[in-house]
């Protein structure tokens, strides 16, 4: 490898470990207390003007459970990626919503960025402002992961503090230019969820039921507002483009960061597939560029394709509220 190879293969790489880093916590002060080096050494590391052994990319990669590979060669013919897992390990609800405020902090801290997704399901961004709808949400997919969860959603069962440290993730994704490619399935499976949890017994309480119905729909109208301005922004304007495609079949994110490209491909409800400035990435890239060309735009004031589909989606939310009178 060139000396400018060796550099952006470390660059990629400590951008993983800032990845992992809790909030407050800046690389400089991780590399100074995890390799014992200075903080001028550290600075040298993060710029690239010194190389890290193997010895200290190995302790790296056992401290922050990451991976080191050189990415970049046109010709692979493979993609290395870091997996989250939770059935397998100690790993829970805490530990997704951290990862998830990891992912949008190093996206927000970029500059230029942007956030494309191309999605099965409504972005669960959206829902995590209400406060009813983030509890089911996650007690819904924590029935699919873990061996001994309660059968009924209670509210109890969710501490404040989850369900604010949600809630902020909401509103920074408000601050992150977007760009989302929904289909004809992304409202039915929430709907369908709570039809499940309806019958099922998940739900016994009807006013928790028709909160959550409500709470649905107005994260609908949310999104409708951000639509027609094309403006997701609290104090400044953040791009928000809608749009819709008949079959997506995933739900796959797509950051581009400074230059640099990373995707989260979710999968078995919290497992992810993560991978930074590598092929898999530019994949993605053709993938959602191809799919682009050919969806519907649901943004701006005049969309009726964007009217029809809310349209219904409204319908869908209140019979589905009366399911709980």
């Amino acid at each position: 490898m060139t000396e400018t190879q060796v550099v952006k293969a470390q660059g990629l790489f400590l951008r993983q470990v800032q990845s992992k880093l809790p909030p407050g916590i800046s690389a400089v002060a991780a590399l100074m207390a995890d390799l014992g080096i200075g903080k001028s050494e550290a600075y040298k590391k993060l710029r690239g003007e010194t190389v890290l052994s193997l010895e200290q990319i190995q302790l790296l990669c056992n401290r922050y459970a990451i991976n080191f590979t050189v990415q970049g060669y046109a010709n692979r013919q493979s993609a290395f990626v870091d997996f989250t897992p939770f059935c397998s390990t100690a790993l829970g609800v805490n530990d997704y919503i951290k990862n998830l405020q990891m992912f949008l902090r190093q996206i927000a801290s970029a500059s230029p960025t942007k956030l494309t997704c191309a999605t099965d399901d409504i972005p669960i961004f959206h829902l995590f402002q209400y406060p009813e709808l983030t509890a089911f949400k996650l007690h819904f997919w924590q029935l699919r992961v873990a061996d001994n969860a309660p059968l009924k959603l209670a509210m109890d069962n969710w501490p404040a503090h989850v369900l604010q440290q949600a809630a902020q993730l909401y509103y920074l994704y408000k601050t992150i230019p977007s760009v989302e490619i929904w289909t004809k399935t992304s409202l039915l499976n929430t709907l369908e969820q709570i039809q499940y949890s309806a019958d099922s017994g998940i739900i016994s309480d009807h006013g928790l039921g028709r909160a959550i119905c409500q709470q649905l729909r107005q994260a609908l109208a949310d999104i409708e507002g951000y639509a027609k301005s094309r403006d997701k922004g609290i104090n400044e304007p953040v791009l928000f483009d809608w749009y819709f495609y008949d079959i997506i079949g995933s739900i796959t994110y797509l950051a581009e960061m400074n230059g640099n490209l990373a995707t989260y491909i979710r999968f078995n409800t919290f497992n992810t597939l993560h991978e930074y400035d590598g092929p898999l990435c530019a994949e993605v890239q053709h993938w959602l560029n191809n799919m682009l060309k050919d969806a519907t735009g649901f943004s701006g004031q005049g969309s009726i394709q964007r009217s029809h589909y809310l349209e219904n989606a409204y319908k869908s939310c209140l019979a589905m509220e009366q399911r709980f009178r």
